[in-house]
């Protein structure tokens, strides 16, 4: 069997969860050839550029625009409007990406992004007739109609209410499938705060705030930090600054006041041990931040949600009751203040992120995609 797994690079979340499908596909299945893509590395590169940068400069500096336009076109109209632009896209950009498929010949297609789907399935091109099923791994726990299409095979969703809002935007129930956002398949081993801490070269005797950026460092990360190191008491503070470098300079350049320690770390490739050490995690909330955080039962606060997605993730998290939501720096030093004084708080809500958690996401679609039922692939 043959598997090729498309992504794009719009935000880090979307090959993150590409990397956890492939990392759990050769985990478990070393039969399955695997191949695994960024979408825009087979566009021209002008605009790839410009489809990346132009998401993060947007959501950084001008996020209530992108409120705007996920809700104006969040909408059934909007369907042919998208039709029309992938069409135009395949024109001028997809060729590469044809010629993928044509000589590896994969097939099955699992995509972690709308752009490819939308893509391969929107051609006129006489090849799409010779296309194998595509399935979609819906990476937030909501759906926008840019990511329906008529003409994929399966979905992958990370809750029944996300189950129940891709089938009232048209498609059957039976092609969809509750497994979890897909998260490394490390997540789902089991490990002590104390290993994890030592691990990460934090002190586990401290508690401990995380401050995660995402894993392209976007978002006011440095006033996030400098409010939670106003927070009174003895506590550490982890940053993951991920790959924004000037960021990690300007953060290690703090120093931390007297009670306090201060970790500012770049790209990390063991989020796990970060995560499993958090008395709670302080990020916005995106699909995969906020999968792998409930995954290791690590209470959320999620800190000024872009209009759209994050929103309703954040939405989501709060009525499971597995998040709290601040919404400017006078409402995160109150959150922090509360979560770092009130243990039974902090357990509370560790146990609501645990209930909702599917770690074995990526396993899970691993069976369906190699074959097996969904009543033997599913499992809590």
């Amino acid at each position: 069997m043959k598997l090729l797994i498309l992504s794009a690079s719009a935000g880090a979340g979307h090959l993150r969860a590409a990397q956890a499908l492939e990392a759990a596909f050769r985990e478990m299945r070393s039969d399955i050839e695997i191949r695994n893509h960024d979408t825009l590395d087979f566009t021209p590169r002008l605009f790839k550029k410009w489809y990346a940068q132009s998401y993060l400069q947007t959501v950084n500096h001008i996020p209530k625009v992108w409120g705007y336009f996920y809700d104006y076109y969040d909408k059934k109209t909007s369907t042919s409007k998208t039709a029309k632009v992938m069409r135009l896209l395949d024109r001028f950009n997809a060729a590469a990406l044809y010629k993928l498929v044509d000589e590896f010949r994969p097939d099955r297609i699992l995509t972690t992004h709308f752009l490819p789907s939308n893509v391969l399935l929107s051609s006129k091109r006489k090849e799409r007739a010779t296309l194998p099923p595509v399935s979609v791994c819906v990476t937030d726990y909501d759906i926008h109609f840019f990511w329906i299409h008529p003409d994929v095979t399966r979905w992958y969703v990370g809750s029944e209410e996300v189950r129940w809002q891709v089938h009232r935007k048209g498609v059957p129930l039976d092609r969809i499938v509750v497994t979890g956002i897909p998260i490394h398949p490390v997540f789902s081993k089991e490990r002590t705060r104390v290993a994890a801490a030592q691990a990460a070269g934090l002190d586990p005797k401290m508690p401990t705030v995380l401050v995660l950026s995402g894993g392209f460092g976007v978002g006011h990360v440095a006033d996030t930090v400098a409010e939670v190191l106003k927070t009174p008491g003895d506590f550490q503070v982890a940053v993951i600054c991920g790959r924004n470098e000037d960021l990690k300079k300007q953060l290690s350049a703090l120093e931390a006041p007297s009670g306090k320690r201060l970790e500012v770390r770049g790209f990390v490739t063991d989020m796990e041990n970060y995560l499993t050490s958090a008395d709670f995690v302080v990020t916005k909330p995106g699909g995969l931040s906020v999968s792998e955080a409930i995954a290791r039962g690590c209470p959320i606060v999620a800190y000024a949600p872009i209009p759209g997605q994050e929103e309703r993730n954040c939405d989501y998290l709060m009525e499971s009751g597995a998040a709290v939501k601040a919404k400017d720096p006078a409402t995160l030093e109150f959150k922090i203040r509360t979560l770092l004084t009130e243990e039974g708080a902090r357990r509370r809500m560790a146990d609501a992120a645990r209930r909702i958690a599917r770690p074995r996401a990526a396993y899970d679609i691993i069976g369906l995609e190699a074959g097996a039922s969904v009543e033997a692939a599913v499992r809590r």
